[in-house]
């Protein structure tokens, strides 16, 4: 490709990818995919939660022109099933019921959408439909060691 390394720019999820991007003189955006790791991933120019985080201007690159006020608005998806048992916490601790889904039944339409908190509707079959808010991903606040829905 006969590139400058310096000015090239690695997005990379793996700690030896960040470490070879910076050996080779690259500046390096460090995507963690095991949470809790950031400290790891120092040797990084940057670290990011996750690639809805990526500034691209900062980096010399075009923004995404697909945000709106702030918020990348993604197609509806749709998932249900039953309710299985969670870590007990979400009534004690946070005061509000909460309800889980198994995140190994979803596991393909979870791979594709990024850890955070999205807003939508849920319907319970013999309640109604509610607003809802949908926490996807480690909860950093918990220190959970599996994703979670």
């Amino acid at each position: 490709m006969n590139a400058d390394p310096s000015n090239c720019l690695v997005i990379e999820d793996s700690l030896p990818g960040v470490m070879a991007g910076k050996a080779a003189g690259m500046e390096v955006v460090a995507v963690p995919s095991i949470p809790k790791q950031t400290t790891a991933y120092s040797s990084a120019d940057e670290v990011i939660n996750s690639l809805l985080d990526l500034h691209r201007e900062k980096w010399g690159l075009l923004p995404f022109e697909d945000w709106m006020e702030g918020t990348l608005p993604i197609e509806p998806w749709y998932i249900g099933g039953p309710v299985i048992k969670g870590f007990g916490r979400g009534s004690k601790i946070l005061g509000i019921p909460t309800a889980n889904l198994s995140a190994e039944k979803f596991s393909d339409i979870l791979s594709e959408q990024a850890s955070g908190v999205y807003f939508g509707w849920a319907r319970l079959s013999t309640r109604g439909i509610y607003k809802t808010v949908m926490s996807i991903g480690w909860n950093p606040y918990f220190n959970n060691a599996e994703k979670t829905i």
